[in-house]
């Protein structure tokens, strides 16, 4: 077997594959690749004639790996992914270049977590660079233009990209000023949240609690929000609250800077969703140069977290 030349499949055929397989479609590997949808259909055919069998199911409306498929791809994506961290390095090394890791996350989270830590992050990786894409829409979860994705939803356990960074802690905080006027010191009450100044977002997006689910949660039942008042992004209303504008909820990865530093005042009850959470996403998972980084962002962000 030592003497037997081994005949390996096209690089193109196996990135087309890898490809096609992670983004579920002919069409989105050739738009992500750079080539056309029949080549890539060209290219993964070559592929099965060289194994000898069908990688993919095609009868079905949406493209499928089969059960051979699957395994192949499993064994395929982190060579792939670990190639082409190779091939950076390399190039870091015979000349100038960087290897550049971009991060896309939504404004609060890069606002109020990721830019204070920014820091922390390069001094812990020193040979690379760091881009961040600051997003507020269900677009960063979106992994065609970038390596790493965070985001806030509700956990999807078919995806196997998917990394809980942090499950849903919120508890309402308001400052310390405002909570020695009013007594805050513990738990909030039903008849404090009717009748003190409640702040929220102006956009009620089911992925985020709001007072009024927060409150069902809590076992609070229905509250009156009249005296509410609402802001346009989460930094601003969380700065009001430090400004001693009123309470607002709080999500116990954002604030512990500001809890630790005395700007605000953490109150209860706490209210948690496992479901939910901060999540990562990405299509480098067992990639030898994004492995670290995500293992700083679990880490950090389990500390952040308790």
């Amino acid at each position: 077997m030592g003497g037997q030349r081994k005949t390996f499949p096209a690089m193109k055929a196996l990135v087309a594959f890898e490809a096609a397989v992670r983004l579920g479609s002919m069409t989105a590997a050739a738009r992500e690749i750079g080539t056309t949808q029949p080549a890539i259909s060209q290219q993964i055919r070559s592929l099965e004639e060289t194994v000898g069998g069908a990688l993919l199911d095609r009868s079905g409306n949406h493209l499928r790996p089969t059960a051979s498929g699957k395994r192949f791809y499993e064994d395929l994506s982190p060579l792939l992914s670990n190639l082409d961290s190779a091939l950076e390095r390399v190039k870091a090394g015979l000349s100038n270049h960087v290897p550049l890791i971009t991060i896309s996350a939504n404004f609060g989270f890069s606002h109020l977590w990721l830019l204070p830590r920014l820091h922390l992050l390069q001094l812990e990786f020193p040979g690379l660079r760091f881009q961040i894409l600051p997003m507020d829409s269900r677009d960063t979860s979106n992994l065609h233009d970038v390596d790493l994705a965070i985001s806030f939803d509700q956990r999807d356990v078919r995806m196997e990209s998917e990394i809980m960074l942090a499950p849903e802690k919120v508890f309402p905080v308001c400052s310390p000023a405002f909570a020695e006027q009013h007594g805050l010191w513990t738990d909030v009450t039903v008849s404090e949240l009717r009748s003190l100044a409640l702040l929220h977002m102006d956009e009620r997006n089911p992925r985020w609690l709001d007072w009024a689910r927060w409150s069902a949660l809590a076992g609070f039942g229905s509250i009156d929000e009249k005296t509410s008042f609402t802001f346009n992004n989460y930094p601003l209303l969380l700065n009001a609250a430090i400004q001693g504008k009123g309470l607002t909820l709080a999500w116990a990865a954002l604030v512990d800077q500001a809890i630790q530093d005395g700007l605000l005042v953490r109150l209860g009850p706490t209210v948690i969703r496992d479901d939910h959470g901060y999540l990562l996403r990405t299509r480098h998972r067992n990639n030898s140069l994004i492995t670290p980084v995500i293992e700083w962002f679990r880490s950090s962000m389990a500390h952040a977290n308790s």
